[in-house]
């Protein structure tokens, strides 16, 4: 179905379900906003990610997926909203069967697997992408072992650039902007007040924030140990000696927050598992 020349008064934006890739999805949705200015744009997200998408500039509202909810409820639910048109950024066949089951006469996302009859167009690959894949210990191994220098993926590798053509096939620019999210000053201010104890910032005057992640959602095969992470900590205060560090993390990180903030003793502030997603962008935003 040609997509040249579309005004779609509804528009669904299949999120994907992991914050850094949903954070890297935002150039692609400033992009959309800016090519349909008048449409009305909604997010279909995760639940767990649903507060990031709260006031931002590029989504008029949001619909939640919940952890448990089965596909034909959720197709219900989507038809009941009447959409022009879905934009399915995830890679997964679900991603792509919960617009058809929705009855939403334009769906458009990348032709990964078997998926593709369900997308009335189906995207190839970009040439620059990179298909990622799980490699094997004894791979590992051998490359730790080898002297020959990894290859250096282009910038235009990027994942960013995957979501930025999506919607330059409906006719909006694919050139690169900062990824953004957005916060409210009072919900700033309010974060900073809840989360951080005046007695840490009382002894000097103009406190630097500095924030560490020394956690991974899969664990050790995505985590710098967290020693690296205090090295890296205690050279940086060499130079900037008024610092105090916000260590970030999930409940699931709490053992590797709590072996990088007692090393960095009063000038860190544990916050593992303490913060909502909203208070997470606040406190980055410091």
């Amino acid at each position: 179905m040609p997509t040249s020349g579309l005004n779609p008064a509804r528009i669904l934006v299949r999120g994907v379900n992991w914050l850094g890739d949903a954070v890297m999805t935002t150039p692609a949705l400033l992009r959309l906003r800016e090519h349909f200015p008048q449409s009305h744009i909604t997010m279909l997200s995760a639940e767990k990610l649903g507060d990031l998408w709260k006031k931002h500039p590029a989504i008029d509202g949001t619909l939640i997926v919940a952890r448990d909810e089965s596909l034909w409820p959720l197709g219900r639910r989507i038809r009941k909203e009447k959409f022009d048109l879905a934009l399915v950024f995830p890679n997964s066949p679900r991603s792509a069967l919960e617009p058809w089951l929705a009855g939403i006469p334009i769906r458009i996302g990348y032709a990964r697997g078997w998926r593709g009859w369900l997308l009335t167009q189906a995207l190839p690959a970009r040439p620059e992408h990179i298909p990622m894949r799980k490699r094997t210990t004894a791979e590992i191994r051998r490359l730790l072992r080898s002297d020959t220098s990894p290859i250096t993926p282009p910038p235009s590798a990027h994942q960013v650039y995957d979501y930025l053509a999506l919607v330059a096939a409906l006719g909006a620019s694919s050139q690169v902007i900062a990824p953004r999210l957005h916060v409210t000053d009072e919900e700033l201010a309010q974060a900073g007040k809840e989360i951080i104890p005046a007695a840490s910032v009382s002894e000097i005057h103009r406190p630097l924030f500095f924030g560490l992640n020394p956690g991974a959602e899969y664990g050790p095969a995505k985590r710098w140990p967290a020693e690296n992470f205090s090295a890296v900590a205690r050279r940086v205060a060499r130079e900037f000696p008024e610092v105090i560090w916000l260590v970030f993390g999930g409940k699931a990180d709490a053992k590797a927050c709590a072996r990088v903030a007692g090393q960095l003793g009063n000038r860190a502030i544990n916050l593992a598992g303490a913060t909502s997603l909203r208070q997470l962008m606040c406190l980055l935003k410091l």
